[in-house]
């Protein structure tokens, strides 16, 4: 009973870790590469996500800070980047917690003259703990002729409460900035040392995932932006693919206030509304999960919503570059 408790605790808390619909607000989980790809020196990022079913309710709060230094020592359309991400994932009511720690290094080279292309390589390492309050679960021995009776022994033995593993992950992306318009594409690989997943004496290698991520911004003058975006995933026999748009209006001829919203449709599984708004340096999101899936039942539903928040420190040099839409 403890075994499948687990076993099916893992999946939650890996759909969690990895599954943020909006993308564009976790760069370093993205894709490493993104690591201080920014228009100006710094990036702080943030989502918070909550899912819900019958007993089990599931949360993760993600924030991370990435840093593009040597800027004026590099040469023009070349950024280094540092980054840092720290995360915590709750499911099955909180009695599993996992605490997550990513450190991110990487490098986007320029590709011609006009630094109009580019292309980079990120690596990421991070450290993870999880840790499990057997007092808020129940097992099956634990119900008498009474009913529920928690001073009744579980019959399973509880001698490991903790985990810590580590594990790599690296990613390539390019990019094309032009005009009035921009694109990207990017693979990541994660879990390259395929870690020891579980609590138990049970052995379950996490599986490499890989993601491959385009997307396209356009600018309409004064009608607007369109933003779209194609993401897929794969893990084991595991496939996802997320596809979608949004339409951004544009308040001022700076640009620098934007009511973004849109939508998003993972193939399968759900509808994904967003509504987001951009002044200057900031920016906030909304978004929620619609489960349309037809295989999944009622008590499969997990209906979500995330909240971000963004802040990019400003551009000031004379030379400026922009940077496409995450």
């Amino acid at each position: 009973m403890l075994f499948l408790y687990l076993l099916l605790s893992v999946d939650a808390v890996w759909a969690q870790s990895y599954h943020f619909s909006q993308f564009f607000s976790t760069p370093l989980l993205t894709n490493p590469a993104n690591t201080g790809f920014t228009d100006g020196p710094y990036r702080v990022a943030s989502n918070i996500r909550s899912q819900g079913m019958p007993g089990n309710t599931l949360f993760t709060g993600y924030l991370s800070a990435d840093i593009s230094p040597l800027r004026r020592q590099l040469t023009p359309g070349h950024k280094a980047g540092l980054g840092m991400y720290i995360m915590n994932d709750h499911s099955l009511n909180s009695a599993i917690q996992t605490n997550s720690i990513g450190m991110s290094v990487a490098y986007n080279l320029a590709l011609d003259p006009y630094s109009r292309q580019s292309f980079g390589l990120g690596l990421q390492g991070t450290y993870n703990q999880r840790r499990i309050d057997y007092s808020k679960l129940t097992f099956e021995n634990q119900y008498g002729p009474a009913g529920y009776d928690p001073s009744l022994s579980i019959g399973e033995p509880l001698d490991v409460n903790s985990k810590h593993f580590f594990d790599v992950n690296a990613g390539v992306i390019y990019n094309k900035i032009l005009d009035n318009r921009a694109f990207f594409a990017g693979i990541a690989v994660y879990n390259i040392l395929g870690h020891n997943e579980n609590i138990t004496g049970d052995e379950f290698k996490m599986p490499v995932r890989f993601t491959f991520q385009a997307g396209a911004q356009l600018y309409l003058k004064e009608l607007g932006k369109v933003y779209m975006s194609l993401t897929t995933m794969r893990q084991a026999r595991a496939n996802e693919i997320t596809l979608g748009g949004a339409y951004g209006l544009l308040f001022s001829e700076k640009e620098d206030s934007e009511l973004i919203g849109g939508i998003w449709y993972r193939f399968k599984d759900a509808f994904i509304p967003y509504l987001g708004y951009q002044y200057n340096n900031f920016k906030v999101g909304f978004s929620y999960d619609y489960t349309v899936s037809s295989v999944k039942t009622s008590a499969q539903i997990r209906n979500g919503y995330e909240v971000t928040l963004q802040i990019k420190a400003a551009d000031k040099r004379e030379l400026k570059t922009n940077t496409s839409w995450y």
